[in-house]
């Protein structure tokens, strides 16, 4: 499995498929609407609930032909959910409010991380204790300190004393230990390293009471506008598609590790099963799978401020992020004037 590394924009993408077609646009054939839904990153678990959907042609029985498109490190998944290349895109919480500040026509309608994933690992024999021990030491850390929740911890700590060295992608400096310390994903990188008899301790991010939403589905603005009802169909085959994947993730495992050969059965199993701390909530509980609070919104946004990412002005022209589609097995023809509550753009 290779670690996520920052996005940076490239010209002439090449875009990995699953699904038919190789259209521009979005069409429906066969009484199936195509629509297309750019990844942040390779086929993994992370995704379990999008690729269980597909499996289990769930998207088909609400009326969509959807094609699931590979990401990676260097794919503007953000851009391309704005520009309509696609109609849907998998990006973080803090890129949404960035995009649409920047005047990006995006709204999140699935938030799939509740608990904020990003992390640091450090060797189960380190002696650091807390992420403030660690940044107050003179360790080295593999990582980006540009990163949004490096930031974060430099706000809460201070200017590190530790010293940030390159993460190419590579755990290998990590495990000969000639760095301390590495960001990961904490769905990730710990549960291979575990499984390569290396034991570490995962400091989350979240707990710092930086806790942004994370795999969020975006939609272009104008086809939600268009297209609400079917917009609500997607969301809820979606949220059946994180359901099953949740309680039976055996079968589109197979699948993901047919799609992504970096990633073992054993690893992808483990990420299986840890993947509900991440995706459950008190809120989903309440809810649903993916919903979202406008207050937690609200709270990257004054923290995004704080932080100077986000200017006043650009939090005011971020306008309303986010939208919650009817709970329903289909979407119904008053959908379209549904798009006032809870976070429809105007």
């Amino acid at each position: 499995m290779i670690s996520r590394l920052p996005t940076t924009l490239l010209v002439g993408l090449a875009l990995l498929v699953i699904g038919c077609g190789q259209d521009k646009s979005p069409h429906s054939t066969g009484g199936l609407t195509k629509v297309r839904v750019q990844l942040n990153w390779f086929p993994e678990p992370e995704f379990g609930g999008l690729y269980a959907a597909h499996q289990l042609n769930l998207f088909r029985q609400a009326g969509l032909d959807v094609r699931l498109i590979k990401g990676g490190p260097s794919v503007p998944g953000s851009q391309m959910v704005a520009q309509g290349t696609v109609e849907f895109a998998v990006i973080a919480g803090p890129q949404l409010v960035t995009l649409r500040a920047q005047g990006g026509g995006a709204t999140a309608v699935f938030a799939t991380f509740q608990k904020y994933p990003r992390a640091i690992i450090v060797h189960d024999s380190s002696p650091f204790e807390s992420l403030e021990q660690l940044w107050e030491s003179d360790a080295k850390i593999m990582g980006n300190s540009g990163l949004a929740f490096m930031q974060w911890l430099e706000h809460c700590y201070g200017k590190p004393r530790a010293t940030f060295v390159p993460y190419s992608g590579s755990m290998a400096p990590f495990i000969a230990d000639r760095a301390q310390a590495m960001q990961c994903f904490a769905t990730a990188e710990p549960l291979q390293l575990e499984i390569q008899g290396i034991a570490t301790r995962t400091f989350l991010i979240a707990d710092t009471n930086y806790n942004p939403y994370a795999g969020v589905i975006a939609v272009n603005d104008r086809f939600l506008k268009q297209h609400p009802e079917l917009v609500s169909r997607f969301v809820n085959a979606l949220r059946k598609g994180w359901r099953h994947y949740l309680d039976s993730p055996a079968r589109t495992n197979q699948l993901l590790g047919q799609l992504n050969t970096d990633m073992t059965g054993p690893l992808m199993e483990q990420a299986a099963g840890v993947l509900p701390g991440f995706l459950e909530s008190e809120t989903t509980r309440r809810q649903a799978l993916g919903w979202m609070e406008a207050q937690r919104w609200e709270t990257l946004t004054n923290k995004m401020v704080e932080l100077g990412e986000l200017t006043p002005e650009g939090k005011a022209k971020a306008g309303t992020l986010f939208y919650n589609p009817p709970l329903v097995e289909t979407a119904g023809p008053s959908a379209a004037g549904a798009l006032q509550p809870d976070g429809a753009n105007p």
